[in-house]
């Protein structure tokens, strides 16, 4: 299989996931013969090693709350073989290595090891990863621009929405977008809505939109259907992720 992303899981919200009604777990993006790790939360090891022999490039960790975390040190081992081969790039945020979510024993083992700041690029194997303005999300939090051969992903992780956000995104014609409420019903709220990608939608104008990581607030209201509303609208291809979703690029 060429050039694709698997989505492993579409929730991070441990209610949900409890009650087996959807799986969390990562992104496994392959492209341009390099496979990247995106977010290993819970379930991201296990569905790997059952379905993939491929060598991990990188791994890329957006914030440290364990739904996106909690695998990322068991993967970082798996990466270097234990440690015993120096071989990988690791992207973290640096909240992840001063709260030790990123053990400091597995520190040393990626050949590559990267704090991530604000509007940066970074290189894994024949990808360049571009950092965002920090999100609001109450911890240290980034998405990325994931630029290959032949596209320009935006990853828009969680977040609060707010106008500035947009700029990291100009220029993504494909979105996947952390999106767990239908309309936001906290007041001081660390999530996106589909009022929030609809402004997204109006001002980065994606050729496609990708929504997960739901949760019951979304899922009550239909995502699926919800998209294809947000298709109708504007024109453009809106997809609800569903677990083991795999989009060919």
């Amino acid at each position: 299989m060429k050039d694709f992303i698997h989505f492993f899981g579409t929730t991070g919200n441990k209610d949900i996931f409890f009650k087996k009604i959807r799986s969390p777990g990562g992104l496994y993006l392959s492209v341009d013969e390099t496979n990247i790790i995106i977010d290993p939360g819970v379930n991201t090891f296990y569905k790997y090693i059952h379905t993939y022999e491929d060598k991990i490039d990188g791994i890329i960790l957006s914030h440290i709350h364990i739904d996106h975390s909690n695998d990322l040190n068991i993967l970082v081992e798996f990466m270097t073989n234990g440690g015993q081969t120096k071989q990988g790039t690791l992207l973290v945020p640096n909240q992840a290595i001063e709260d030790k979510v990123l053990y400091d024993y597995v520190k040393d083992f990626p050949k590559q090891l990267n704090r991530i700041k604000p509007n940066t690029s970074y290189k894994i194997k024949n990808i360049e990863i571009t950092s965002s303005i920090e999100h609001k999300h109450g911890v240290e939090t980034y998405g990325f621009q994931i630029k290959t051969k032949n596209h320009n992903i935006g990853l828009v992780t969680d977040t609060a929405y707010f106008p500035e956000l947009l700029n990291s995104y100009q220029g993504c014609e494909l979105l996947i977008m952390n999106v767990p409420y239908y309309i936001q019903d906290k007041p001081k709220p660390k999530h996106l809505d589909i009022p929030a990608t609809e402004e997204f939608i109006k001002i980065i104008k994606p050729e496609k939109l990708i929504l997960t990581h739901f949760n019951s607030n979304i899922l009550n209201s239909n995502p699926i259907l919800l998209a294809s509303k947000l298709s109708q609208k504007y024109g453009i291809d809106v997809i609800a992720a569903e677990d083991d979703m795999i989009l060919n690029l």
